[in-house]
């Protein structure tokens, strides 16, 4: 045998037995699945405790926190008894708002979802939380809250659980809407809630002496503009009514007074070939604004706003109710009338009473300072365009004394009109 025959035949031995590449590989176990991360959520109308709720996960009723449980992703349905609110998203914190699909708090179904929690209420005191009891559970059944509040208030599944709801004081009525929604709206303040794009915003960056843009939760905003140097614009306010979509953040207005020519929100209405504005609030708590001028669907520019803090007198104001010589307080006949004081100690007077010829409708900007003993405000008047509205009187020699109280989202405006140290005139505003 020729030692090359020989070499290949042991060659092939070898390569022909016990090599291990040809045995399978063992199979990998797969990985387990992670457990879900459960995420704590609030329900606030301040927090609303005992109440049931169900996830595609989890289940049970809000703590003495309002918290309830949820998984990333999923929805979240609140109960009472056989009485279901609408399904919505969970997160981190959800309101009536929320699930209603809504930035507008007079909107039928946040009023009436907030008129009920708060008269549910065990101990009749919302401000410090909302308390369902086992009773009203026990004695709830559907309800439609997508009535009208009259409707909804005569309901005989409202009257039924209301009054057996277990409420250290027994009721009869559901609290006012008025008051409902003031509660609501103090809620959303002290939590910080970002509603939509509700606030006071004033731009990062910007050529004009003074803008601001003011959207309040019932559907209403103000823009105020003032740039005296640019001739081809005109300086003033505008107020209206505003609509937002969910999906992309497509603002619509109204206007209901304008005084400020086409600046502003005056161009973006109704229309498939309308300039178009998307309004947005970023993660850095930015509004951006972007718009597409010519609805080619491209951004032809943007604008960030930032939003202005709450913080003692600085805020947003709109007067509430006006009281004489310490009589009945009685509803602002104005359509508006609104405060804007800044940290800068600036502030903007805004005004529209569209049913008095005898007072001018529009806004005043300037300057205050606050006595720290008395609390009179002093102005300086930087631009007028309401005439005698505003803190005009008070610049004037002999004018009226105004002394400004701040206690929580209210401010107080006493009115000493002939400087004899009698309050005149008691105004209530209420924080935006």
């Amino acid at each position: 045998m020729s030692k090359k025959l020989l070499a290949l035949m042991i060659s092939g031995i070898l390569f022909g037995c016990g090599s291990s590449d040809d045995s399978p590989e063992p199979q990998k176990e797969p990985d387990p699945t992670p457990d879900p991360v459960t995420i704590t959520g609030k329900f606030l109308d301040s927090a609303v405790i005992g109440i049931g709720y169900t996830t595609a996960t989890q289940s049970g009723t809000t703590n003495e926190n309002g918290e309830f449980n949820y998984v990333e992703g999923e929805s979240v349905t609140f109960a009472i008894g056989d009485l279901t609110f609408p399904e919505t998203s969970a997160k981190e914190a959800v309101t009536p708002l929320d699930i209603a699909n809504t930035e507008d708090v007079t909107n039928n179904q946040v009023v009436n979802m907030a008129r009920l929690l708060q008269t549910l209420d065990k101990d009749g005191d919302p401000s410090n939380g909302i308390t369902i009891t086992e009773d009203a559970a026990a004695a709830a059944e559907p309800v439609d809250f997508s009535q009208s509040p009259d409707e909804f208030a005569a309901s005989n599944a409202v009257n039924a659980v209301i009054t057996n709801g277990g409420q250290d004081t027994p009721v009869a009525e559901l609290v006012s809407e008025e008051a409902a929604v003031d509660h609501l709206d103090d809620t959303l303040i002290e939590e910080g809630i970002q509603v939509g794009i509700v606030g006071t915003w004033t731009p990062v960056e910007d050529e004009n002496e003074l803008l601001g843009l003011v959207f309040f939760d019932d559907g209403t905003y103000i823009h105020y503009e003032v740039d005296r140097n640019d001739e081809e614009e005109v300086s003033g306010m505008e107020w209206g009514t505003y609509s937002r979509t969910a999906d992309d953040g497509r603002v619509v207005a109204a206007q209901t007074f304008d005084e400020n020519g086409d600046t502003g929100l005056t161009d973006f209405v109704v229309g498939d070939t309308t300039p178009r504005l998307f309004a947005n609030v970023n993660e850095q708590g930015q509004l951006v604004a972007e718009f597409d001028e010519d609805a080619d669907g491209t951004n032809d520019g943007s604008l960030s706003f930032n939003k202005q803090a709450n913080d003692g007198l600085v805020g947003t104001w709109v007067a509430e109710t006006i009281s004489e010589n310490d009589g009945e307080p009685m509803p602002d006949e104005n359509d508006i009338l609104a405060f804007v004081f800044n940290a800068d100690g600036s502030y903007v007077h805004l005004e529209v009473d569209l049913d008095d010829e005898t007072e001018e409708s529009g806004m005043e900007w300037g300057t205050y300072t606050i006595d720290s003993e008395s609390n009179q405000i002093s102005v300086s008047i930087t631009f007028d365009a309401n005439g005698d509205t505003g803190f005009n009187d008070i610049t004037m020699e002999g004018g009226p004394n105004i002394m400004l109280n701040v206690d929580g989202n209210r401010l107080t405006a006493d009115v000493d009109e002939d400087n004899d140290g009698t309050v005149d005139t008691k105004v209530i505003f209420k924080r935006q």
